[in-house]
């Protein structure tokens, strides 16, 4: 098993970070397929990082070991991404999430998801709502909401380009980061190359059984709602919508960030998580 990030690396930064949990890697099974997976970190408090439609779980490499020093932390690749096999048949990435959790002796977590995986995090929150302590939404694709013609014609391009092998056309979209993070584009494209599949991954995914949209009143766990200043208008007016809908929900824009802000400003991201997951839960209404 190869991931972006070795075992030992990991290892060693949470050493560095003061983190005395041994890191483990692994692959889980689920229904015709497997999850490759890495845990860090040690505490009675577990995140789960739930990477976005583009880039998969090395994304958060520069997150990762900062919340490894404090608590306990999940990460892995959706089917096709990553080091995770592609999907035979379709599938629902809530079920997949379940089975995750419980092969890895996980009764409950803060999600943390970015675009298509803050979406999941809310689907899942909404079908299990027993195992979701708290919600962090970073540039949120929620099921239900609909796209603009800009971004779905936005969408296409970036596919084309891509297919076309013109990754750094991919990497120079003005909404992931903002104008001067030459270095994260770099990395967004050694990431695209390396694991070519990413952009097709999401094909196989099937929607929820029902959409999120209209039920996002019934969640009831605190949600932490980040969009970068720079990402673009959809995701923008989603951020909005969600912390309307949401009880007690908190939407911050992250300045001088785009739609990667986990990857441009990871200290940042790190630290604004860190400070929601120790904030003391208010009753929400």
């Amino acid at each position: 098993m190869r991931f972006s990030t070795p075992a030992r690396a990991i290892a060693a930064g949470c050493l560095l970070f003061g983190v005395q949990a041994r890191a483990e890697t692994g692959f889980v099974q689920v229904p015709d397929g497997r999850l490759a997976y890495e845990t860090c970190g040690a505490g009675t408090r577990t995140i789960v990082l739930l990477h976005d439609g583009v880039l998969h779980s090395a994304a958060y490499d520069d997150v990762w070991p900062m919340l490894c020093q404090r608590f306990k932390v999940i990460r892995y690749d959706r089917r096709g991404y990553g080091a995770s096999p592609p999907a035979a048949h379709p599938y629902r990435p809530v079920d997949d999430l379940a089975v995750l959790l419980k092969a890895l002796d996980t009764p409950h977590a803060t999600l943390v998801g970015s675009s298509s995986g803050s979406g999941l995090a809310v689907d899942y929150a909404l079908a299990h709502p027993e195992q979701v302590d708290r919600l962090v939404l970073a540039g949120p694709w929620i099921s239900g909401f609909d796209a603009s013609f800009g971004f779905i014609f936005r969408a296409l391009k970036l596919l084309v380009l891509f297919k076309m092998g013109l990754t750094d056309s991919v990497a120079r979209d003005p909404y992931i980061l903002t104008k001067n993070a030459a270095p994260q584009r770099e990395r967004v494209k050694a990431l695209l190359k390396a694991h070519p599949g990413n952009l097709t991954a999401g094909t196989r995914e099937q929607p929820p059984a029902a959409p999120a949209k209209p039920r996002l009143g019934d969640i009831r766990v605190p949600t932490l709602i980040l969009v970068g200043q720079v990402d673009i208008k959809d995701v923008q007016e989603q951020g909005k919508v969600l912390e309307r809908a949401i009880p007690g929900a908190r939407r911050d824009v992250v300045p001088a960030a785009g739609h990667f802000m986990y990857l441009e400003r990871p200290r940042d991201f790190a630290e604004r998580v860190t400070a929601f997951m120790e904030t003391p839960a208010k009753p929400v209404p």
